[in-house]
């Protein structure tokens, strides 16, 4: 697939391609980039209501889920108590949680994205750090 340049400057969707086990970037309804890692700044948390129940009712996973941001330019310091893993299953959640309480989140100042293959490089799943803010 041939890769498209997008723009930094402007917002991006991403999702986790379960067949790639990777993160695909779409920029204007295009897929343009696949990455293992990437860092994202002000983030907004997006389920399609209509995909989360197709996947409830015929037990497959769709993508209808996805984070919205820009790619995160300044490495800025934050604060490590701040950190905190972020995820969504679609038979259990209708939106992103916090995984450690399951409350949902909706923003993030800062997120890093990581296509975990430590444990088995065939087994891939996605991993998300998402910067506690009061939002």
């Amino acid at each position: 697939m041939p890769y498209y340049k997008f723009d930094e400057s402007r917002p991006i969707e991403v999702y986790f391609n379960l067949h790639r086990k990777e993160f695909s970037i779409r920029q204007d309804g295009l897929v343009v980039q696949h990455l293992s890692y990437l860092d994202m700044q002000d983030v907004t948390f997006h389920v399609q209501p209509a995909g989360n129940a197709k996947v409830r009712k015929e037990m497959r996973k769709n993508v209808h889920a996805y984070v919205k941001g820009k790619v995160a330019c300044d490495h800025r310091q934050l604060d490590l108590t701040k950190l905190g893993e972020i995820t969504y299953n679609p038979y259990k959640y209708k939106s992103f949680v916090w995984k450690e309480n399951e409350e949902p989140v909706s923003k993030a100042e800062y997120i890093s994205l990581d296509a975990d293959w430590r444990v088995d490089a065939n087994n891939r799943k996605a991993v998300m750090t998402g910067y506690k803010k009061n939002y």
